[in-house]
């Protein structure tokens, strides 16, 4: 049993990929502060050593206890795990002028020295934090699509104040068992539900690790660069307005960048469905094109003033469910609606952007952005020559195996297709970088 384990002296050190981006995460917790037995103890409860933390609409931020990455101004940004393989870890030491070094790879940010005083803690968890009665809290572990599960590959406690040496040489040598590169670009899967891929009628699949960022950055795979960070941000219900809500939070995600420019900073963008429908947005194919080329193009906080390359995925097809409000001619179905603004963004014969799209978001030839927006055509990808993403009826073939039967989500085959694009690749997310 693990005993006179310090909460604040000690080292945690793990290789993992982290599903989803979106929800705090409890990496590991010292389990008891005081333990007799099972029957006379008390819970310990300063929260995780290390754990990933989002606070409203913020980053999922590593944390060294209640102190957090971005607190370190200058490489605060290194310090923000995604779904690739990578180390993670903190070294805690009791003395102020040591601080915590919080670790993705080789990269350290460094913060203040954590508030947890609990120096004789029994046992600990991971991916969990203690509760009352020998319990222990999952936070949303219970539910697929929640957000805190992650791919524990090796994991390794040190019960002693680290130096900045031997904690770095800890990281380099975890690295070395799995060479894992050093990350120097990302990309940021943005998106409602069809992103995040969450069960929803068929309840088990795709699981939490069945989203678009696992796929892309499956050990092996060659989708991405391994030096790509890959954090996938789909949020159930999201609309534009919580985009805009996510990019000019505080210690927003919009805001931690990569050196190297906006080659190095790619956000793909999967946005519309919930805008366009009768129970949520009520939006039109007008109203949505505006609040989009607002969401890229803004003075001071758009996506390509903040310096990122914008990819906008335009979306799968949907039901032809009917939508009644704000009522344009032509748009009287989900899926006619979503038709409607595909030819907004899309040169759809040719698939390139649309000059307009282009243009409005100051991308266009000459203008200040120019190269920096692209448009991935998504809809058009296709198995056997047949359109799977396309039209109404593909969102209803059942058959076909790749949707839910609402119509709308996709099972993890879809997961798949969208990041292959079927016998389409240049159309599917992995044509990206």
């Amino acid at each position: 049993m693990l005993t006179a384990l310090s909460a604040r002296a000690v080292g945690v050190f793990m290789v993992a990929r982290v599903h989803l981006a979106k929800n705090s995460a409890n990496f590991f917790s010292p389990r008891y502060s005081a333990y007799t037995d099972d029957a006379s103890n008390s819970s310990y409860s300063g929260g995780a050593t290390l754990r990933q933390v989002v606070t409203g609409n913020s980053a999922p931020w590593l944390y060294g206890a209640g102190i957090g990455a971005f607190t370190d101004a200058a490489n605060g940004y290194r310090a923000i795990p995604g779904a690739q393989m990578q180390v993670i870890g903190v070294a805690s030491r009791t003395t102020a002028n040591g601080g915590q070094r919080i670790y993705v790879n080789n990269d350290v940010a460094s913060v203040a020295q954590s508030g947890v005083t609990s120096t004789n803690c029994t046992g600990g968890l991971i991916g969990g934090v203690p509760a009352a009665s020998n319990g222990i809290t999952l936070g949303s572990n219970a539910a697929n699509n929640s957000g805190d599960f992650f791919d524990l590959y090796e994991f390794a406690l040190w019960n002693a104040s680290l130096s900045n040496a031997q904690a770095d040489a800890i990281a380099t040598a975890m690295i070395g068992n799995y060479a894992i590169p050093a990350i120097d670009s990302q990309l940021v899967l943005e998106g409602d539900s069809i992103t995040n891929a969450i069960p929803t009628a068929l309840a088990t699949d795709p699981t939490s690790g069945g989203n678009m960022a696992m796929i892309l950055t499956d050990p092996g795979s060659s989708w991405l660069p391994a030096t790509c960070r890959v954090l996938c941000r789909g949020q159930s219900g999201a609309q534009v307005s919580d985009l805009v809500t996510r990019r000019d939070a505080a210690s927003t995600l919009a805001a931690a960048l990569m050196p190297g420019g906006a080659a190095k900073n790619v956000v793909a963008i999967q946005i519309g469905r919930n805008n366009v429908s009768e129970s949520n947005g009520k939006q039109n194919s007008t109203q949505f094109y505006a609040a989009l080329v607002a969401l890229i193009n803004t003075a001071a906080t758009g996506y390509l003033q903040r310096g990122w390359k914008v990819v906008e995925v335009v979306n799968i097809a949907g039901p032809s469910t009917a939508v009644t409000t704000n009522l344009i001619a032509g748009e009287d179905t989900i899926q006619k609606r979503l038709e409607a603004i595909r030819s907004l963004v899309a040169d759809t014969a040719n698939h390139l952007p649309n000059p307009t799209f282009l243009t409005d978001c100051l991308a266009g030839p000459g203008q200040a952005y120019d190269g920096l927006l692209n448009v991935l055509h998504l809809y058009d990808v296709t198995v056997g020559g047949d359109s799977m993403f396309r039209t109404a009826a593909d969102a209803q073939d059942a058959a076909a195996g790749y949707y839910d039967n609402d119509f709308t989500h996709l099972r993890l085959v879809g997961q798949q297709l969208m990041v292959s694009g079927g016998d389409t690749p240049a159309y599917g997310y992995g044509a990206i970088l």
